[in-house]
Order: structure tokens, then C-alpha cells, then sequence
């Protein structure tokens, strides 16, 4: 199903080329570089992810619940037979000893959508007596019925309301499952973006850990340079050497979290227990940046996370459910009133004493000339009534049903609210993103121009180790800084849009429940 909710093709998770330092972000050693940009990576798990798969399968065997809520109007066909061979001591000349008797019918029954029960049902009886009644003029006899019986309900029971109140309870939960499963997507895809750009911000902080190391080392090689020409102190170099060796263990615990970052989107994107795709080494190519896309107006994004929540629609499947639920019990309610009815022929024929002899396959036959001449008819028309007094246990479902109902109501309205404060919260946050994105460049800008007017006055004898030290955390902390707002303010674009309901449609999912709800069978 998810595959045929996507435009793209297959992602696959073969390597490109060879990872320049040979690892695969975690110290082991790299099968390859997968480039990936957001797009693909978000198709990729969206076509890949196992859990989602799970679901998917989890929601087809609730499919399966229409078809057998369906069934209950399929009609049965039906037989019996019965032999009876008896033998009993008589006291009369009028009764035989021996009497063997062979009974069998055959029919079909079922249900129709307005709760008639209805069997059209042939039954043959064969009986010989031995030794043969003087008094009774056949021997053998063979009698068949035909005979179609109905039952209507015409108060409880009565209707279609009732008796597909199964099969439209089973495609409202069809449909809802529809509607969590596309809430999973949803999900599912913001994971997907989130764990993207946590490790463009996991390889971003090691380039900087990287040049922080680079800079401390060559900050530790001037001044064991100055040192030997006289002009700083031991304490000097001591320091650079320290800040160097801070440096290293940064760029170490930078290098394991580019490699929890890759493992935590290679879970999303799913590639088995092969370690050769485990070792594949991710290397997103989607820039992380600020836009000047202008935000959706507030009240036109919420009045389109009304329609497009999968969450909300979903609760709102629950209050259809409910009114159908309260419908059937109100009808449970009322007294049981059945018409009843049956109409049918019969036919009898038998072997008369010192008659011409006929084997029973055309006794059979003479029995049902009567029925195919219509000569001998039986009808009759009645009713049922039935009611329990008090009627409590209906009256309490009934009542338990206008709770539900009441309660789904609540609930789609809490939901409603909570909408309205979740888009708020998710449009002010993406203001404030963008707007800590910008302090913080500007910031970075700043701290670049300080670390190099102090590396000048360095040069110059106008400042110390350590100020310079000091200028390179703040340089490395701003850009650390501006990398975690960048993609911070991605993040928060994305979770937007999940809070609109349409994050999955950006990246080629096309979902119509309603296909699937209005449908006879899923």
C-alpha cells in the first residue's frame, strides 16, 4: 500500500564511492558514501521502514473484517439424511414389526438487508413396512415438501440500519485504521527529516571539531616557535598543548555522534542485518539553510489542519460510529415483532398392495408430480410478539451508547482545540527559529573577526595564549551554534507542516480513505 502511495521509485542503499577517511563515522570500517538528499531520504524510509510495514500489514488483516461482515448475507446451502432401520414387538395385527424409514431434505437459507430470514427447504420421507399392513394401501410411501418459510422483524431487527450495522461498523474501522496508518506516515516522515538533519548538525560539528584541532595545533606549533626564539613562556605552550588535547577529544566524541546520527537514520531507512549496509557511510547533500518562504496565514492553516489532520478525521470516524451504534441499540429497544409466513406444496406416492411393481427411485419421481402440478398447497401467516418486562438491559446499553456518543463528541473537540494550539505554537516557533538562525550567524560573523584581530595581536605581542584561546572557543561555540539553529529552524519547518497535515504530501504520498470507506469491499 505505501508503495503505491509514493511517486518514487525504489531507494536503494547501494554504496557510491569510498568514504575519504575509510570509516563509516563510527571507527569501523566504510563499505561507501550513500549520498542522499532530504527528498530521497524521506521516500527511502517512507518505502523501506519495517515498523511501517508492520502497520501496513496490521491494517490489511483489518481489511479482511469487511468481506467476513459481508458474508453474513451470503446464502447456505444445506442437506440431512437420516436412516432408520426398526424392529419392535406389536401388539395390534394393525402394526407391523419391521419398519425402516429414510428422511433427508436439503435447502437454502439466509438473510436479506431488511432482516427477512428466509429457507426454501425440500424435505423427502421414505417408510417400509414389513411385512406389509394389510389395512394401509401403500407400502412403500415416498412424500415430498416444498415449502419456503420468511420471517420478518418488523420492529427490532427491522432494516438495513440493523442488519449491516456490521459491515458498516467493520468499513468505518477499515477506515479509520486508513486514517491512523496515514497519522503513522505522517509520523514517520518527520522522523525521517528530523534524523536527517540531526546528522547533517552531527557532521557539521565535527568539521568544526576538526578545525578547532587544526587550529589548536598549529596554535601549539607557533608557540613552541616563540618559545625557542625567546619571546613566550613554557606556561604558554603548556596552555596550547592543553586546549590541543581538548580539541582531540572533542573531534572523537564529534566523529561517535556523526556515527549514532548515521545509525539512527539507517534504522528509519531500515537495511536489514547486513553489516556491509550498516558500514555504508550517509552523506546527506541537501543544504541546510534559512528561506524567505513567507509563513501560511493563521487562520487558513488551521481551517486546512481541520481537513487534512489524519488524527482529527479519525475521531471523526469514531462519531459515526458512535450514531450507528446508538441506532442499533435504540432499535434493540423496542418490542420483538415478527411476521411470520410459509407457503409450499406437497406430493405423496407409494407401491399399492398386489400393484405393478416400481422401484423407489420412481416412487420419488410420482412425488413430485404433486409439487410440479401444483396440486396440493399449504400456507400460513402469523405473528410473534415478545417484549421483556422492564426492558432494563436494553435500556442500559442504550443509555451506555448516548455516553459514547457524547464522549466521541467531546473528544473530536478537545482534538479540534488542540489543533488550533499545536499550528499556534508550531507557526510562533518557526519565527522564533528564523529569527535565532539569523542572531546566530550574525553572531558567528562577529566572533570570526574577533578570533582574527586577536590571532594579529597575537602576532603582534599585544595579547596572550590564553585571549587567543579564548577568542577560538567562541568562534568554534558560535558556529556550533549556528549549525544547531540552522537545522533546528529545519526541524521546526517540517514539524510545521506535520501539524498541518501534509508533511508526507511534500515528499509523493497520495492518500483518498475515503475510497476505501465508501467502498462495498476493501
Amino acid at each position: 500500500m505505501i508503495e503505491d502511495l509514493l511517486v518514487a521509485a525504489f531507494l536503494s542503499l547501494a554504496p557510491v564511492a569510498s568514504r575519504p577517511d575509510g570509516t563509516a563515522g563510527d571507527g569501523s570500517p566504510a563499505e561507501g558514501v550513500l549520498q542522499l538528499s532530504l527528498e530521497e531520504c524521506v521516500r527511502g524510509v517512507l518505502q523501506r521502514n519495517v515498523a511501517l510495514r508492520l502497520a501496513e500489514l496490521s491494517q490489511a488483516e483489518t481489511a479482511t473484517e469487511v468481506t467476513r461482515a459481508l458474508g453474513a448475507f451470503d446464502p447456505e446451502l444445506y442437506a440431512s439424511a437420516t436412516e432408520t432401520d426398526a424392529e419392535q414387538p406389536t401388539a395390534s395385527s394393525f402394526q407391523s414389526p419391521k419398519n425402516r424409514s429414510l428422511n433427508g431434505g436439503t435447502g437454502l437459507r439466509g438473510l436479506y438487508r431488511t432482516g427477512l430470514a428466509y429457507d426454501l427447504a425440500y424435505q423427502l420421507a421414505y417408510n417400509r413396512q414389513s411385512p406389509t399392513n394389510p389395512f394401509f394401501g401403500l407400502n412403500p410411501t415416498v412424500s415430498s415438501d416444498l415449502t419456503l418459510h420468511l420471517t420478518q422483524p418488523l420492529l427490532r431487527n427491522f432494516g438495513s440500519t440493523v442488519t449491516e450495522a456490521p459491515v458498516e461498523q467493520a468499513r468505518l474501522l477499515v477506515a479509520r485504521g486508513d486514517l491512523d496508518l496515514y497519522a503513522r506516515i505522517q509520523e514517520t516522515a518527520f522522523s525521517a527529516v528530523q534524523a536527517y538533519w540531526n546528522l547533517v548538525k552531527a557532521r557539521r560539528d565535527r568539521d568544526t571539531a576538526q578545525a578547532a584541532l587544526a587550529v589548536a595545533d598549529e596554535l601549539v606549533r607557533n608557540n613552541q616557535k616563540r618559545l625557542e626564539a625567546g619571546v613566550m613562556t613554557r606556561l604558554d605552550v603548556l596552555t596550547a598543548q592543553a586546549e590541543a588535547a581538548r580539541r582531540l577529544e572533542q573531534k572523537i566524541r564529534a566523529e561517535n555522534a556523526v556515527g549514532r546520527a548515521e545509525d539512527a537514520l539507517k534504522l528509519l531507512l531500515s537495511p536489514g542485518v547486513d553489516l556491509d549496509e550498516w558500514r555504508v557511510a550517509v552523506e546527506p547533500t541537501t543544504p541546510a539553510g534559512v528561506g524567505d518562504e513567507p509563513l501560511p496565514a493563521e487562520e487558513e492553516a488551521i481551517v486546512a489542519a481541520f481537513a487534512d489532520r489524519a488524527d482529527l478525521r479519525a475521531l471523526e470516524i469514531d462519531l459515526r460510529a458512535a450514531d450507528l451504534n446508538l441506532a442499533v441499540t435504540e432499535n434493540q429497544s423496542l418490542p420483538q415483532l415478527d411476521l411470520l409466513g410459509s407457503y409450499g406444496y406437497a406430493g405423496l406416492a407409494g407401491k399399492q398392495s398386489g400393484g405393478k411393481n416400481k422401484n423407489n427411485l420412481d416412487l420419488w419421481g410420482n412425488s413430485l408430480a404433486p409439487i410440479r402440478d401444483l396440486d396440493f398447497s399449504t400456507w400460513a401467516l402469523g405473528f410473534s410478539l415478545s417484549r421483556p418486562l422492564g426492558n432494563r438491559v436494553a435500556e442500559a446499553v442504550e443509555r451506555k451508547a448516548r455516553y459514547a456518543k457524547e464522549r466521541a463528541y467531546v473528544t473530536w473537540l478537545e482534538r479540534r482545540m488542540n489543533v488550533v494550539h499545536e499550528l499556534r505554537g508550531a507557526l510562533r516557533d518557526v519565527a522564533d527559529g528564523r529569527a535565532a538562525t539569523q542572531a546566530a550567524t550574525q553572531s558567528r560573523i562577529l566572533a570570526e573577526q574577533q578570533y582574527q584581530a586577536e590571532v594579529v595581536r597575537l602576532e603582534n605581542q599585544h595579547s596572550t595564549t590564553f585571549q587567543v584561546r579564548e577568542a577560538q572557543r567562541d568562534l568554534f561555540e558560535a558556529q556550533a551554534n549556528e549549525t544547531a539553529a540552522i537545522t533546528q529552524y529545519e526541524v521546526l519547518l517540517a514539524g510545521l507542516e506535520r501539524s498541518r497535515g501534509r508533511l508526507a504530501q511534500h515528499y509523493g504520498v497520495q492518500w483518498r480513505p475515503e475510497e476505501r470507506l465508501e467502498g462495498a469491499r476493501p
